[in-house]
Formats: structure tokens, C-alpha cells, sequence
């Protein structure tokens, strides 16, 4: 964190700044200006307690990528709290469920092990009301060879702009940094009527191992609760920036392929083509 200049950066989680430009306080957060204006490295965020850290370069120069940072203070348990509320409004947002409930599962996910990655429109004045595209992750507690994603959502009008390709390369190439750590895999759970996010899993070297019959959620906001289990194999992955892109960057085991048709009787999309 050295190589950062922090400072406490004004944002405005949900309300408009009206007349109160410039002006911050612990219950109304204001952020005059826009993402591109700001040569910051690391962004806070008062309400929730987190550092939004810049990553690399802007994306087509119309989108930043963040790290979010759970940082804490002496008031963990307000930090806690405000932090759960803001992921859980966020991916109702983002997936469009404002009737979903992600805050247990949001909890499981981030209070241990949580990594959340996050895009953000350049011109955009609040960094965390305007989040394009969120993954998050966890290092699975009872499996350490596991990097788990939890979720990944891109907002309905910033997608087929390869935000969820590059936010793939980057959770690959965090487990293969974690490989000294004992991370083997990176594994999700994908709803079986979701058939874009399946076919972009498969595109990018994942593969199904197992069906799971009622495994999600039964809540309504569910187009049904039937899973299947997901797993890329870190060791055949050859080449991260070219994940998702060319058919070369992971060597697919062909019983991988088998597995996937037997066990999950799903024929991967490449196969398909």
C-alpha cells in the first residue's frame, strides 16, 4: 500500500450531489467530479469503509478497474454492516432482482476471504453508484486449493464490451499469483438456464463436473434452482491474455469434455461449433 497516495476521496452511493459540491461528511458523501478527472490511485469511500485501488490502464479509455479493499476501523461492526448493505443493493442493481436476497450469501463470501474486482465508467461522478461490471470471490474455507466466484455480473447496458473477458483473465491470473498458496482451481456455480454465461465459462476453458438438482435458491427471483458445478484447472492454463479469446490458452482435457457430457449432460460450446 506504500506505492499509493490515499486520501479520503468524496462519492455519493445513490444520491445526487445537488448544491453540495465539495462538501463531505460522515452522513452525506459528494463527489464533484468525474473518474477521468481524478489522477488518484486509491479511492475511499466513507459510507462503507473501502478502498477502491486502480489497477492497471483504462480500458478502451472509457472504464477503470478497481480492487476493492475491506478495510476496517474501530467501528467494525457499523464498517460490517454498511459494507453488506452496499454489496446487496449493489447486485440487486446490477442483476436486476430488486426483490433477490444476497446478504447471507454476501457474508459467507467476504468475511474471511473476500476479493471483489469491480469496473467503472470513467465519466462517472460516483464510484459507488455507477459500478459497471463486479466479481466476487472467496477462497473456499474447507478447500484451500480453491479460488471460488461467488458472483459475476456485468449492468445490462455495458455488456458485449468484454468487461466480463477481462475480469475472467484478471480472477485467473490472481489464482495463478495464489498457486504458492495452494490454489489448483477456480470453480463457480452457474444456473442451468443460464446458457450466455455458461457458453462464456466453457469459451474460457471451464468445464462442468456435476448437475445439482435444487442447489440454488428457491427464491422466485431464480428462473429455476437447478446448478451446475463449474472447475478451470489452473495447470492447463498456458496463456492468461488470451483467455476467453483463443481456443489455445487453456489445454482442455478431452475427459474433461467427457465429464462434462456424462455427468453433466452438457456438451461444451466449443464442441458444438
Amino acid at each position: 500500500m506504500s506505492n499509493f497516495s490515499f486520501s479520503p476521496q468524496c462519492s455519493t452511493p445513490g444520491r445526487a450531489c445537488h448544491d453540495k459540491k465539495g462538501k463531505c461528511t460522515k452522513e452525506y458523501l459528494c463527489c464533484p467530479q468525474t473518474l477521468k478527472m481524478s489522477s488518484k490511485l486509491v479511492l475511499y469511500d466513507r459510507a462503507t469503509n473501502i478502498k477502491f485501488i486502480r489497477i492497471g490502464s483504462d480500458y478502451k479509455n472509457t472504464y477503470r478497474f478497481y480492487e476493492l479493499n475491506l478495510t476496517s476501523n474501530n467501528h467494525a461492526t457499523h464498517d460490517n454492516y454498511a459494507r453488506w448493505v452496499f454489496f446487496d443493493q449493489t447486485l440487486r442493481d446490477l442483476f436486476e432482482m430488486p426483490n433477490a436476497r444476497f446478504w447471507q450469501s454476501i457474508v459467507n463470501c467476504l468475511q474471511s476471504y473476500g476479493i471483489v474486482y469491480a469496473y467503472v465508467p470513467l465519466n462517472a461522478t460516483s464510484i459507488t453508484a455507477n459500478i459497471s461490471a463486479l466479481t466476487v470471490l472467496t477462497r473456499q474455507k474447507s478447500l484451500f486449493d480453491d479460488l471460488y466466484i461467488c458472483y459475476m455480473v456485468t449492468r445490462k447496458e455495458h455488456r458485449r464490451r468484454g468487461l466480463g473477458t477481462l475480469i475472467l483473465q484478471q480472477i485467473v491470473q490472481r489464482a495463478l499469483d495464489e498457486q504458492r498458496n495452494g490454489i489448483k482451481h477456480v470453480t463457480l456455480h452457474v444456473n442451468t438456464l443460464n446458457t450466455v454465461a455458461l457458453e462464456l465459462y466453457e469459451r474460457c476453458g471451464w468445464r462442468c463436473y456435476q448437475y445439482l438438482p435444487t442447489y440454488l435458491d428457491p427464491d422466485p427471483h431464480h428462473a429455476t434452482n437447478h446448478a451446475y458445478a463449474l472447475i478451470l484447472h489452473l495447470e492447463k492454463v498456458k496463456n492468461v491474455t488470451g483467455l476467453c479469446r483463443n481456443t489455445n490458452a487453456v489445454d482442455i482435457n478431452p475427459q474433461h469434455d467427457r465429464q462434462s457430457i456424462e455427468n453433466c449432460r452438457r456438451v461444451p460450446a466449443q464442441l458444438r461449433e
